[in-house]
């Protein structure tokens, strides 16, 4: 039997514009492509998640930016966080063709997590601040140029 269609794995669509819920994103590049060494579009995506319409409308915790994906610790602050990421997705996109990129950026979709009740926020922005450091990358998070949460001190 051909299936031709995609299974879904998102949760209910309302649970995605709920302001109390935080999740845990991970949202990697077209065919994993290292685009993000250059530290060009590097600054160009950093920069986008602290100006603009998605951070009026998202609540930020964390990211950290690696090579070839992007893992965001984030709740919605107005509309549904799925609608948010795919017009951010689109604008990073087209400003990075305008800095000369030739390829897709991002994959389709992205992976997320929401975080339960047991889970600490604190806890969670940290083990995302550390990817470069397990990457071996950086002794410290603190010396990565792209990662950041808002408890940074």
């Amino acid at each position: 039997m051909n299936n031709n269609h995609r299974k879904n794995i998102r949760l209910p669509s309302e649970i995605y514009a709920n302001p109390s819920h935080v999740f845990s994103i991970t949202i990697c590049t077209w065919r994993r492509a290292p685009l993000f060494m250059n530290s060009a579009y590097a600054r160009t995506l950093t920069q986008s998640l602290h100006q603009g319409l998605f951070s009026e409308r998202i609540m930020l915790y964390a990211y950290c930016l690696m090579h070839d994906h992007l893992h965001l610790l984030m709740s919605p602050k107005e509309g549904n966080l799925n609608d948010q990421i795919s017009r951010w997705k689109s604008y990073v996109s087209n400003r990075l063709r305008k800095e000369g990129l030739k390829s897709k950026c991002w994959q389709r979709g992205f992976y997320d997590h929401a975080l339960r009740r047991e889970e600490d926020i604190n806890t969670t922005a940290e083990y995302i601040v550390n990817n470069p450091v397990r990457a071996g990358l950086v002794d410290q998070w603190q010396d990565y140029a792209h990662s950041w949460h808002q408890w940074m001190t």
